[in-house]
């Protein structure tokens, strides 16, 4: 598959997995109800995926959003702020970026 096609995949369906547990800063183990790898992703594609994702989430369940887009980053706690999540933590690490969002009521 060619970088057309894999850059075509990509906004046909969000690579989203499924529940793992996460050691986060401060909170101990959470579980992770869905996880999006926004990895070369530019603006404003993670948070639209986000947006997306979080609609389908339950109340209490946390997402993890993979970025190594810095702009992105930065923008995740006002958009948690809007999207009635808490944001729980941004973890940085070599090259990018974990965002832990958790949806509220």
């Amino acid at each position: 598959m060619g970088w057309f096609d894999r850059l075509l995949w990509k906004r046909r369906s969000p690579p989203v997995s499924v529940l793992r547990t996460v050691e986060l800063p401060g909170l101990g183990a959470v579980a992770v109800a869905r996880s999006i790898d926004c990895l070369g992703e530019m603006c404003p594609r993670p948070q639209l995926l986000t947006v997306k994702v979080v609609d389908e989430m339950g109340v209490g369940e946390v997402i993890e959003v993979l970025t190594d887009n810095a702009a992105a980053a930065e923008g995740f706690p006002a958009l948690a702020m809007k999207l009635d999540c808490e944001h729980l933590a941004t973890v940085r690490e070599t090259g990018h970026w974990r965002i832990y969002l958790r949806r509220g009521a």
